[in-house]
């Protein structure tokens, strides 16, 4: 949620490329801002799952947090992609599907580096899918979601996502 002149309104992400809106459910919300990187902290992330995937809204109801498996440093996080696919497998199962990745940066206003553009390009490419994007979240280390970096790619190009306020 955003609050603006005092009252909560739900914030949607929309890229100014396509009419696809990216909102986040409360429970996907709560989970990413416990994972913001302050202090010494080190970068976490995980894996973006929504039920409906043919709309021009996608909410996204689950996020997934480290595995103990990742690895995690302070400026780096590398998902374990043996334990990332079988919990994709297992929330299809239970009829979510596989969107994207997050994770944190120590940055109020995160910039994706050169190899967070790759790294969402080349998964777009490996994964088995019939998307048309995937989506890219790096976490904003303030408590100012709006400051969150959200994009979309189609495995090409990468189309940043602005805050929309409903």
């Amino acid at each position: 949620m955003l609050m603006v002149n005092g009252s909560e309104k739900m914030i949607s992400f929309k890229s100014e490329d396509s009419d696809i809106r990216i909102s986040f459910s409360a429970e996907a919300m709560n989970t990413l801002s416990s994972y913001r990187q302050t202090g010494t902290k080190t970068e976490a992330g995980g894996l973006l799952f929504a039920e409906q995937l043919y709309s021009d809204v996608i909410e996204i109801k689950c996020v997934t947090t480290p595995s103990k498996l990742d690895l995690r440093s302070r400026f780096g996080f590398k998902p374990n992609k043996r334990a990332a696919q079988k919990t994709i497998n297992k929330f299809f199962d239970e009829g979510f599907h596989y969107i994207g990745d997050w994770h944190s940066h120590s940055q109020d206003t995160p910039i994706p580096s050169p190899k967070d553009i790759k790294t969402i390009k080349d998964i777009f490419h490996k994964s088995k899918h019939h998307l048309n994007y995937l989506v890219l979240v790096i976490l904003s280390s303030n408590n100012d979601f709006s400051k969150t970096y959200i994009a979309l790619t189609d495995g090409k190009d990468i189309f940043p996502c602005h805050p929309y306020t409903l």
